[in-house]
């Protein structure tokens, strides 16, 4: 597709003095104004689309430029060169960059071996160009401790003053506590089966114990009874009797 551009050169204009409504020399008139119309199409010119992408490229460098001096003028600002509303922004964010950070340091503090790793912060950029802190959180270990009910009672108490150790607990952190106090409940209902467990088997064991030793008793009880019927056993008890040993009676003492 041709762009036609029509270029039009001042001419001289032509004056004829005279009467009104006559001509001297009308021929001559009419030649020059033919001249005229002719010199201005000749001032036409085409474009070829070399010429046009060449235009193109030109306009799009002109308004990079123009671009790039508008982000320069926006660009980051010293504070003397802040409106008043950047300013009121710039404390604003200030203010929360610190809050967010105490806060989240005292859940880490709080947290001790459960937390994973350091706060990790969301930031805002302030009209000076500066990152600012406004939300974060810290990672804690909340899962129960293997095979060991009573310390993940202890873990889960730690879990639930980390989540409420800043002095403004957030929705989430009183979320965080209702679940660290559900897991130490879950462990101490552990806690408390494994001591039933454990008191019922050695009442097992003691009802045993105290089974046992009155069969032993029976035993012996039985085994004197047994050996009062016996001769035989009488006669082996009445050797270790002394009143049973007569002086001078060797038979008796052998006996």
């Amino acid at each position: 597709m041709t762009m036609e551009v029509q270029i039009i050169q001042a001419r001289p204009q032509l004056r004829f003095a005279g009467n009104t409504g006559e001509c001297d020399d009308c021929e001559e008139e009419q030649r020059l104004e033919d001249a005229l119309k002719k010199d201005i199409e000749g001032d036409r010119v085409s474009l070829s689309s070399a010429s046009l992408s060449h235009s193109a490229l030109l306009e799009a460098e002109e308004l990079a430029d123009e671009e790039e001096g508008t982000s320069q003028q926006t660009g980051p600002k010293s504070e003397l060169e802040l409106s008043d509303e950047e300013r009121q922004l710039l404390k604003e964010l200030r203010a929360r960059d610190a809050e967010v950070r105490a806060h989240e340091q005292a859940h880490l503090a709080a947290a001790g071996p459960y937390a994973n790793g350091a706060p990790t912060y969301e930031f805002q950029t302030g009209p000076d160009g500066q990152q600012y802190a406004v939300g974060g959180e810290v990672s804690i270990d909340s899962s129960p401790v293997p095979g060991d009910p009573e310390a993940t009672v202890r873990k889960a108490q730690t879990i639930k003053r980390a989540a409420l150790a800043p002095s403004d607990p957030s929705a989430q952190d009183r979320q965080v506590a209702a679940q660290a106090a559900q897991l130490e409940a879950q462990a101490r209902q552990q806690v408390k089966a494994e001591k039933a467990e454990e008191k019922e088997e050695a009442t097992e064991k003691s009802s045993s114990s105290v089974e046992g030793n009155k069969e032993s008793e029976s035993n012996l009880e039985s085994s004197n009874d047994t050996s009062q019927d016996n001769p035989f056993a009488k006669r082996v008890e009445n050797r270790f009797n002394p009143s049973s040993i007569t002086t001078g009676n060797l038979l008796n003492v052998i006996s």
